[in-house]
């Protein structure tokens, strides 16, 4: 005897259905019986009734701020610039927390060899809620395609508070 789920339709009913034979009949464990299928259509009794939709208004979607979009695209570019050694680290300081600028300048870098450095190929922007940005992008570093991931939170301004090069 084999137990199926009530949805699952397997490879030998459908098989039996086609030659004109009747499907094999699953049973279902409840944790107390096995339940039956309905004799006239073969579908399993549901175990449990579905909740239905909670009481009150629905989710409103957050609205993008493009503003806080153009300032997270400016300041991962302006990153990777700082992971080629192309901008000072100084000149984005006031935009990442510390532990950030510590992560860049702990990741080797072949800004010298044949493989050039960091560059960015493509970003993504988008915005979790009403003060947080979080940001996908995909550079080159050392001859590699990486993923890079990036969040920012809303203080006095839009501050990236991590970082991470996958």
């Amino acid at each position: 005897m084999t137990i199926a789920h009530d949805t699952e339709e397997t490879t030998q009913d459908i098989l039996r259905q086609a030659l004109g034979l009747t499907p094999r009949r699953p049973y279902v464990w409840n944790g107390k019986d096995l339940l039956q299928p309905c004799q006239d259509c073969g579908h399993n009794p549901l175990l449990e009734i579905p909740a239905g939709l909670p009481a009150g208004d629905p989710v409103a979607d957050v609205v993008p701020d493009r503003e806080a979009l153009k300032v997270a695209t400016r300041t991962v570019s302006m990153l990777v610039d700082v992971l080629d050694q192309r901008r000072a680290p100084r000149l984005v300081r006031d935009r990442v927390h510390p532990r950030v600028l510590r992560y860049l300048q702990a990741l080797p870098v072949d800004g010298t060899g044949s493989h050039g450095g960091a560059r960015l190929i493509s970003i993504h922007p988008v915005q979790a809620h009403e003060g947080a940005v979080e940001v996908a992008a995909s550079i080159r570093l050392r001859a590699r395609r990486r993923a890079l991931a990036a969040s920012f939170e809303l203080t006095d301004n839009w501050i990236c508070e991590t970082i991470r090069i996958l």
